[in-house]
């Protein structure tokens, strides 16, 4: 299984990634109810509590990861497309990096919506197809072996308003339209050229490595996030 351990290696700017998206959503947590949907080894889960949260719960379906670290709050094994929670039960619902990984991606959607008090949100994220995976499109499966499938901007924001009335995105890591033009061109010739090329970039910004780099920002001005964020209400 693909996840992030801070006792791990990983690349710094996608360690840099996940502890950004949980600081940023700690700050929506105060006072809340929290779930923290295949949380992993539960840093994510951390990071919620100490933004304020009310309560936490950790939910995840591999065992191992339960074993690997001490919990903030209650542990339950389960599947997030089968969540053994009562209807109405949180008001604010986390999964990063989840969707992708998931092949019932519609399940885990009617399920985050079920769960979710009125009012509540529901917040995901997913790698950007169009920097990640170059070339490919929705129906391929891609290179990651971790991954059912991958999403652009557009399909992303379509699956995410089946499910929710009121949706807004946000981007991570962004580059610049040039620089995706340029890996839209290679990925048409050569998927595995245009995915070195961004890899390339990533490398080409370790020495201005920062937390902050990655920090989330609304659509809006000039260029393309590497990540996309989903923020959803089940308000209309």
């Amino acid at each position: 299984m693909e996840r992030l351990a801070l006792d791990r290696f990983a690349s710094p700017w996608l360690r840099n990634q996940h502890l950004a998206r949980y600081h940023w959503a700690a700050g929506l947590a105060t006072g809340k109810d929290v779930l923290d949907a295949a949380c992993g080894s539960g840093y994510g889960s951390f990071i919620l509590r100490g933004g304020g949260a009310r309560r936490v719960t950790c939910v995840d379906l591999s065992p191992e990861s339960f074993a690997a670290s001490p919990r903030p709050a209650r542990a339950i094994r389960g599947d997030v497309t089968r969540l053994p929670l009562a209807s109405g039960c949180v008001d604010l619902y986390v999964s990063f990096e989840t969707l992708e990984h998931v092949e019932d991606d519609a399940s885990l959607l009617r399920e985050a919506r079920r769960v979710l008090a009125p009012g509540g949100l529901f917040l995901c994220s997913t790698p950007n197809r169009d920097l990640l995976s170059p070339g490919h499109t929705l129906a391929d499966r891609p290179r990651n072996p971790y991954h059912f499938r991958e999403y652009s901007i557009t399909e992303l924001e379509r699956l995410l308003s089946r499910f929710f009335p009121r949706v807004s995105l946000l981007g991570q890591t962004w580059f610049s339209d040039s620089h995706s033009r340029r890996l839209a061109w290679a990925g048409a010739r050569s998927p595995q050229a245009a995915v070195r090329l961004q890899q390339l970039r990533n490398l080409a910004s370790l020495p201005w490595e920062t937390i902050g780099r990655h920090q989330p920002r609304p659509f809006g001005e000039a260029g393309v996030p590497e990540v996309v964020i989903g923020v959803c209400s089940n308000l209309s």
